[in-house]
């Protein structure tokens, strides 16, 4: 017989075991017994005393057993464990019988027991031995969950240690090409933009502006290539930083041409001053550029207090444009890296902060970095 369930208040059969059927059967015949012992009793003229022994003494267990076969089907004890039980029962009711024995064979008792109080002493070590079956098969249960548990937590151990082995390998990989962006690809970028500058010096050529140009982009490439292979080891520590000083430190590090900036008191925040530093002029960065002629770049706190946000007030970034502005090699312009605001994203994560894009007051873009932790 298949598993069963209990629903509707019908008794059940778990696991083709006829146990709980067999329990309940019992159970309700003894008490029947018990009550029908204690209705004799009274017709007998017997006292009233001796009928409800009688009927506490047999009943009792009667209702024990009952109640245990409509229990064992609806609990977490599954048919593999009720040679378990069964055992128990066979042990309790060995041991009252033995006790039995022993007395009637003793020479100093002379009082004889009855059958039916010699049943009731079986019964009762049945009962006994039933509830401490059931006590010790949940208990390993809960042992066996125990230990299927600890065996699933050591295996995902592994699993993380595993992936950690990977993560280190996978970070020197990242360490080795920024080793070779840095000296392989830099030396002979300087060496082209050297012979530039000897050519102005001999020759008035525009196309060197052109050359000199895709040099610069080269350079800033390798520089945003650098910065995302070693995001990795980012954050070493976070501190109290005044929010309002560090933007105007980096501003005057950008080529802001005619764009001006407008710091309305932000808070400070804890974080690693050089990536947040790095975060913010990369979003100055993008403001200049995509912000048109002279835009105003405006850096403050949310209405909400939860972060801080950088606004611009130039043509702003379409919805459908949104989503994808933090992907590596995204830009709208033929000038752009397209990892400025992909390092941007890199930093907040590294924070445990989350950046999103939302409309400026009045026009543009503005981006929102939420969740910053505050210095008490």
């Amino acid at each position: 017989m298949s598993p069963s369930s209990a629903d509707g208040g019908q008794l059940t059969i778990r696991g083709g075991s006829p146990l709980p059927a067999v329990l309940f059967v019992t159970g309700v015949l003894l008490t029947l017994i018990a009550a029908a012992q204690a209705a004799f009793a009274l017709g007998d003229g017997r006292p009233a005393l001796e009928a409800l022994l009688d009927l506490v003494f047999i009943a009792v267990p009667g209702l024990t057993f009952a109640y245990t076969g409509y229990w064992l089907p609806r609990s977490e004890v599954t048919g593999t464990y009720y040679p378990r039980i069964v055992a128990w029962m066979l042990g309790g009711i060995l041991v009252m019988f033995g006790f039995v024995v022993l007395r009637d064979i003793h020479p100093g008792v002379t009082a004889e027991w009855s059958v039916g109080t010699q049943a009731i002493a079986l019964t009762i070590g049945s009962v006994g031995g039933l509830l401490i079956g059931i006590q010790e098969t949940r208990a390993t249960i809960r042992t066996a969950q125990l230990e299927d548990r600890q065996a699933e937590l050591e295996k995902r151990t592994a699993e993380l240690e595993a992936n950690e082995r990977e993560l280190e390998r996978q970070n020197a990989q990242l360490e080795q090409f920024a080793s070779v962006v840095s000296h392989d690809l830099r030396n002979p970028l300087s060496v082209a933009q050297g012979n530039v500058d000897l050519l102005r010096d001999e020759y008035e050529i525009d196309r060197l502006d052109t050359v000199s140009d895709a040099h610069d982009r080269m350079e800033t490439l390798i520089e945003d290539l650098l910065t995302l292979a070693r995001q990795g080891d980012a954050i070493r520590g976070v501190e109290s930083v005044g929010l309002a000083e560090l933007s105007r430190a980096c501003w005057e590090q950008v080529a802001t041409e005619d764009a001006t900036v407008s710091i309305d008191d932000p808070p400070m925040v804890m974080a690693d001053r050089d990536r947040l530093r790095q975060l913010l002029e990369n979003l100055f960065r993008n403001s200049v550029e995509h912000g048109g002629e002279g835009p105003n770049v405006t850096v403050g706190t949310l209405d909400d207090g939860n972060g801080f946000y950088v606004a611009d007030d130039g043509p702003g970034i379409p919805e459908s444009e949104r989503d994808r502005v933090f992907e590596s090699g995204h830009s709208t312009v033929d000038s752009g890296t397209g990892f400025g605001l992909a390092i941007v994203a890199e930093i907040a994560e590294a924070h445990g902060w989350d950046v999103h894009v939302a409309d400026a007051t009045g026009g543009g873009v503005r981006f929102e970095i939420t969740g910053v932790e505050f210095p008490e």
